[in-house]
């Protein structure tokens, strides 16, 4: 059994010791014991998370569902005929019709451009779990949630289709589905539709689903919408890193005149905020676009948009960003005293207005830079951040309910890295702990289990 250093967590405190990891090197799957151990972790994550899934809140119910659709399908390629594993994927099925009636209690004139966003991609990874399951029926009828329901409202009420934006034309705005309110365009709700849009195209390559040929059109306008915003360098909406790489900030912004991208609510801006789970959505958008280069190529010239697409410039600038922004995450999302996977120290994601709403991040963020497919093409490696955020995760957690934590690092250790994120960003708040006390209990619960989710899965999926 390999020895090393491991960081050795309690609620208050986090020192460097030296010992047998409680992981056991799971990530080399060195022996029987450390592949039993990570089955039995995950096992009793799932558990709790079948206490606390079902709470009344649209979007995190989306967003949280997400988490734990993607951890089942980790946890059956790894044990595919486990008992345990085959009776969870069936529960996970009877969760999904109470989803669905959830869903349908709404009225969609009520809510955010971006819940639509959360659920449609949920709608594709229960498509996916439902086929699985032999239930065919109401695996199509997400498929119509994803596509017919909330891709539409999101092309048809959110996105800008005038021709006035200024610097960047176009792009989707996060304002309610009934069009009472605008909204801003964001990253999250750009990149929603975006990722949302080449996920349906291409499933769309494998499966009947017609007019494709849309999905793939305003994967392609979302790509433009981000890209254009990226050579605009002195706007720094896609901001570089002193050292080396860069992340996404939370929207674009420009302080000029006539320009329409200067709006500071919904919800209030303040400068330099960033938040991770902007970064992994945006490198799986990235991903897709790199996968359906062809498809794109071909339309592109065959429908006259760009007679002069060049595959390989737009094949070498998808993966340069995914790189640039792989490296960002690496250098200053992960600490370099214990090296834990962190949200960004912006008041505005911690803060009480809004804390319960970027609480995730940091769980969506390795729900996508922890698949493979996304994996292969950072050209960084997060493996030993994964495995020790697990630790950090296992070790907090309440051991009588098993029930993640919001926090699971050290205040010493936070403030250490505030202070690296300062000097790699320019900017940053003294921000340690989540300001979620308001939040209802049941819901902060989901919220948490939901990352422990997100994070055991990208665990899985490594080993």
């Amino acid at each position: 059994m390999k020895r090393r250093k491991f960081i050795s967590l309690t609620s208050k405190s986090a020192v460097v010791v030296t010992g047998v990891s409680p992981l056991l090197s799971w990530a080399c799957n060195e022996n029987n014991l450390s592949d039993s151990l990570l089955k039995e972790q995950a096992l009793l994550a799932f558990k709790r998370f079948e206490e606390v899934w079902d709470f009344q809140d649209f979007w995190k119910r989306g967003n949280t569902f997400d988490a734990c659709l993607v951890f089942v399908d980790a946890l059956q390629q790894r044990w595919p005929n486990d008992e345990k594993v085959i009776e969870i994927q069936e529960k996970v099925g009877v969760m999904l019709e109470a989803n669905l009636d959830f869903f349908n209690s709404y009225d969609p004139g009520t809510l955010w451009a971006d819940d639509f966003g959360w659920w449609g991609l949920m709608a594709l990874n229960a498509r996916k779990h439902l086929f699985k399951i032999g239930n065919n029926v109401l695996a199509d009828k997400y498929l119509k949630l994803s596509t017919d329901l909330c891709w539409e409202y999101k092309k048809n009420t959110a996105y800008d289709h005038s021709e006035n934006g200024n610097p960047v034309l176009h792009g989707c705005r996060n304002g309610d589905a009934n069009g009472d309110s605008l909204g801003v365009k964001n990253t999250v709700t750009n990149v929603l539709l975006f990722l949302l849009s080449s996920r349906i195209y291409r499933l769309s390559l494998t499966e009947n689903i017609g007019d494709n040929e849309k999905y793939l059109d305003m994967a392609y306008q979302q790509w433009v919408w981000f890209n254009k915003w990226f050579e605009l360098e002195e706007y720094q909406f896609l901001k570089l890193l002193s050292s080396s790489g860069a992340l996404v900030q939370e929207r674009p912004m420009a302080f000029v005149e006539g320009s329409t991208y200067q709006e500071k609510i919904h919800p209030p801006w303040a400068e330099g905020w960033v938040w991770a789970g902007d970064q992994g959505m945006l490198v799986a958008a990235l991903t897709d676009m790199l996968a359906i280069k062809s498809e794109l190529a071909e339309y592109l010239i065959s429908s006259g948009i760009d007679t002069s697409f060049d595959v390989q410039t737009y094949e070498s600038r998808l993966r340069d960003l995914i790189k640039l922004i792989a490296l960002g995450v690496k250098n200053a999302m992960v600490s370099d005293i214990d090296g834990i996977i962190r949200e960004a120290p912006c008041y505005s994601s911690f803060g009480p207005e809004h804390g319960r709403d970027y609480l995730s991040g940091r769980g969506i963020l390795m729900r996508y830079l922890g698949s493979k497919e996304e994996r292969d093409l950072l050209d960084v490696d997060l493996s030993e951040n994964i495995e020790k955020t697990v630790n950090a995760i296992w070790i907090t957690r309440d051991k009588s309910t098993n029930q993640v934590q919001p926090e699971f690092t050290s205040l010493e250790n936070d403030k250490v890295y505030v202070e690296q994120f300062r000097a790699l960003w320019g900017i940053a708040d003294d921000v340690h702990k989540w300001d979620i006390d308001t939040m209802i209990e049941k819901n902060k619960y989901g919220v948490c289990q939901s990352v422990g989710l997100d994070m055991i899965g990208a665990m899985l999926k490594l080993t």
